[in-house]
């Protein structure tokens, strides 16, 4: 199948993981990509496997977002690079830790989505956003992991509506547990055998791919393993005037 042919895709955090497994999926689909990492050796390695560009971003600096937006000429952007942390106790995390994952998980989706909107706002293009189960749920292991996320669904929901007025799709992701350098090394054959059921990051690579072509702005996509790809719907709140 070629559904992105004719499609130029940016996707960070392409080095590894579901950045990686996105990418590939791509370009079986016959889009050109643009992998995008702070991991240069991995990130040029990947992208001569698979035939697409590689370009150095760290997502948390606009300087270097707006550089790249320049260079290319984007349909689409998968905006994934991720950083993670988990703490037995508050008291001991640090404000680089703090800085690292909500800049890079929030911040960066924030500059990202902005730069892009600048290229495409008068052409059109489709942004897809990878989150988070745990920015749906309280996950306790992880808290600023989840703060982060929680806060890219409520830019998700939020600025969709403004986007898609200028042709400008933007969805996301949200995958529970996956196999991935995330997880750190081993974690995902830790994950399972603690009976715990871990998500292959090609499964989430496909429902980031279906994310770009949903036509809906704002829509929440879920991936579980062993669970139908599913939709999120969001409560509304009584008397809720926003």
């Amino acid at each position: 199948m070629d559904r992105f042919a004719g499609h130029q895709v940016l996707v960070t955090g392409g080095a590894s993981g579901i950045g990686e497994a996105t990418a590939r999926a791509l370009r079986a689909e016959g889009a050109q990509v643009v992998i995008a990492d702070i991991n240069d050796t991995l990130g040029r390695q990947v992208a001569d496997e698979i035939g697409a560009e590689y370009e150095h971003l760290d997502v948390r600096n606009s300087d270097q977002w707006a550089n790249v937006v320049q260079r290319h000429h984007f349909t689409d952007g998968v905006l994934n690079a991720g950083a993670g942390a988990r703490f037995n106790d508050l008291r001991e995390v640090s404000d680089d830790t703090l800085e690292t994952v909500l800049d890079t998980n929030l911040l960066g989706i924030m500059i990202g989505t902005r730069e892009l909107f600048r290229s495409m706002a008068d052409r059109g293009g489709a942004i897809s956003v990878t989150s988070s189960i745990a920015g749906l749920v309280a996950h306790t292991q992880s808290p600023v992991y989840a703060a982060s996320k929680w806060g890219t669904i409520g830019w998700v929901r939020s600025i969709a509506t403004s986007l898609a007025q200028s042709g400008v799709i933007i969805n996301a992701v949200c995958p529970g547990l996956v196999d991935t350098p995330i997880l750190g090394p081993g974690g995902g054959d830790a994950m399972r055998k603690m009976g715990l059921k871990v998500l292959a990051a090609a499964e989430v690579a496909t429902a980031h791919l279906d994310s770009l072509l949903h036509t809906e702005p704002g829509t929440v996509f879920t991936v579980q393993a062993e669970v139908p790809v599913g939709i999120h719907e969001s409560k509304s709140i009584a008397g809720y005037q926003g």
